[in-house]
């Protein structure tokens, strides 16, 4: 159902079958089925207006599930959880964020964003086709989390392909450009900012009593937070090669411009030396014997050639070349 500033979906899992908004929206508000509303805000004012009249949510939920930036937060009430998550959309060069808010109860489920959520949309259509009579909000949450976690591991692999990529430059010489290195330290720096506080939540979810959520649910969490705890120490590890790479570009470089310098240096002596047997024929005393002799400027000539090469098998000798 499309209403002005926003969009409403839902699926009602004690009805086969029944997608329709106004009859989930039913559902949701008489308790006795479960339901599962979602609304894509494109009106934050509007959509604000209609959660706190329609469901009655805090005012300070309601700010905290429409705000783009919010950092995941938990919420405990004696009967009912408010949650905002991270899911990560992977795009071509640059991957974007969307803050997914869930409003728990007993008897049903809303989630809010602010963009459109591929995964969501799946899974609304995959309940409305499949829906499950049983279900309810904590393993339907759990369901939703484990496909925000389990997102982030695309990411992860698609950096560590490119630092891989980075690595195998280094070791074949190539140069490494390295805005392009340290943009990718900032998307991993952004990604974890994203994460870690998610981390947390899951951890406090667990160590926490949540009313509703029994032991054996608790097993499910578990995998959930057991996931997230991989993909943050993937991401530490791949901050810590990327590092590496950093540093071995900054010495691959400096090690490229002592060998000029050594060349340099290297030629420099071996001109100076030319230049000094040059400068003495040069000088045109009155009793200079090479003045009247046919063979000195090929003698001067052969003394440069002379002094030259026994200064470079002296440096190759010391190892300096």
């Amino acid at each position: 159902m499309e209403s002005t500033g926003f969009t409403l979906r839902g699926v009602c899992f004690s009805s086969p079958g029944s997608s329709d908004p106004a009859t989930v929206l039913a559902a949701y508000h008489s308790h006795h089925e479960f339901a599962w509303l979602h609304i894509q805000a494109e009106d934050v004012a509007a959509t604000r207006t209609y959660l706190e009249q329609e469901f009655g949510f805090h005012p300070l939920e309601v700010e905290d599930a429409l705000s783009a930036n919010e950092r995941p937060t938990l919420r405990l009430d004696d009967d009912d959880l408010f949650l905002v998550a991270p899911a990560v959309i992977l795009g071509k060069s640059v991957e974007r964020y969307v803050e997914i808010a869930f409003f728990v109860n007993a008897s049903g489920l809303v989630t809010v964003a602010t963009d459109h959520v591929p995964f969501l949309e799946h899974l609304l259509d995959r309940c409305a086709a499949r829906p499950e009579p049983n279900g309810d909000s904590v393993r339907l949450m759990h369901s939703l989390l484990d496909e925000i976690v389990d997102g982030y591991f695309p990411a992860v692999d698609m950096f560590g392909d490119i630092i891989d990529a980075l690595e195998d430059d280094i070791y074949l010489g190539r140069k490494v450009a390295i805005t392009e290195a340290l943009a990718l330290k900032r998307r991993l720096l952004e990604m974890r900012r994203h994460l870690t506080p998610l981390r947390d939540i899951l951890n406090g979810m667990l160590r926490r009593d949540v009313p509703f959520i029994d032991a054996n649910d608790q097993m499910y969490y578990q995998d959930v937070y057991d996931h997230t705890l991989r993909i943050v120490e993937d991401i530490d590890m791949e901050r810590d090669i990327l590092s590496s790479v950093l540093d071995a570009q900054v010495s691959v470089t400096s090690n490229s411009l002592n060998e000029v310098m050594r060349t340099l240096t290297v030629v420099s002596t071996v001109l100076m030396t030319a230049a000094f047997v040059s400068g003495i024929y040069g000088m045109n005393f009155q009793r200079m014997p090479e003045l009247h002799w046919a063979w000195g400027y090929p003698f001067a000539l052969l003394l440069m050639v002379l002094f030259g090469g026994l200064e470079i098998w002296y440096f190759r000798r010391r190892g300096w070349i």
